[in-house]
């Protein structure tokens, strides 16, 4: 079962003294969210917490006025959206979709809606590129020939990766560029056995240089692992252009184009021997995607306004 049912499991049994959990949890058929009020109506509520065999979602009460619905397709192996519900209108939406993966563990894009009223002054929706933990819940990518030709598609947001051979076994540094190229933030992540470990272990083994996710610039940290102040957006193919000298040695360098908010992803991929690779991805589009795409359109999507400071793990 997926990590994240079995950690809310246990948080169910100390909240509710393991005796009426079905309050705390359960497992839904459908999610209709409003798309003037954003309330959120769940119905169709399975009579037991076993993943179904279809898409369905599962709501974890958290307080009186104030839950999480996660959208998991069938047997919980694939997670959607997470939502966070406050008096039962939508607050906030996460997606992780997977970018990248090996032994080096697994690259996410991360995109968090903000939507709550507490939020209004700062509608920016976050963007990252970065490594994280294998055992979340996610959305795999689906490869695809090319880019639909049929659509104009927006070139939403620019990322780069580097896997680089080092302690604690490896490291993956990315970063985060605005469609003009300005930098936007910059991620600094370690790798053992083939899972992420926590950046305060990282930042121990490289006291003087930035580690998790900062936004805006680090010079000192940047320029070590040779990533640009700003994508050459004319020449978004060529690595010459785009990577830099790094103290420590390269095993792969990854460009990402991600288009319409992350649903289309030009992605090239250039390995140690100077080999070169391109494929391009895709993710589902789910209907409260569709619900809040109207929403979603007039926000700024991956400009940070650093909402917790320069430091996020």
């Amino acid at each position: 079962m997926n990590r994240k049912l079995l950690v809310a499991g246990a948080l169910a049994v100390v909240l509710c003294g393991g005796t009426a959990c079905t309050r705390k949890m359960a497992n839904f058929r459908r999610m209709q969210i409003d798309p003037a009020t954003l309330r959120v109506r769940m119905d169709g509520e399975f009579l037991s917490l076993t993943p179904p065999n279809s898409d369905y979602y599962f709501r974890f009460i958290i307080s009186s006025d104030r839950y999480t619905v996660d959208h998991y397709g069938p047997g919980a192996k694939v997670n959607y959206n997470e939502f966070m519900v406050d008096s039962d209108s939508v607050s906030t939406r996460t997606k992780y979709q997977v970018l990248l993966s090996g032994a080096y563990g697994t690259v996410y894009g991360k995109s968090t809606y903000f939507y709550g009223p507490q939020y209004k002054n700062d509608p920016g929706t976050e963007f990252l590129t970065v490594l994280y933990m294998n055992e979340i819940g996610c959305e795999p990518f689906q490869l695809v020939p090319a880019l639909p030709p049929e659509q104009k598609l927006t070139l939403s947001a620019i990322s780069v990766v580097r896997v680089l051979k080092a302690l604690p076994e490896f490291l993956v540094v990315s970063a985060n560029y605005a469609p003009d190229g300005h930098l936007e933030s910059l991620h600094v992540n370690g790798a053992k056995g083939g899972n992420w470990v926590h950046s305060n272990e990282v930042a121990v083994l490289y006291p003087k240089l930035g580690v998790a996710t900062m936004i805006g610039d680090r010079p000192a940290t940047r320029q070590y692992f040779g990533l640009p102040a700003e994508f050459p957006v004319q020449t978004p193919h060529d690595p010459g252009k785009i990577f830099g000298h790094s103290e420590v040695a390269s095993t792969l360098d990854v460009v990402n184009l991600h288009y319409d908010r992350n649903r289309w992803v030009s992605q090239d991929l250039f390995a140690a021997d100077n080999s070169r690779s391109t494929r391009f991805l895709t993710y589902n589009v789910t209907e409260e995607d569709r619900v809040l795409e109207p929403i979603d359109q007039m926000r700024a999507f991956g400009q940070f306004h650093d909402r917790s400071g320069s430091q996020v793990n």
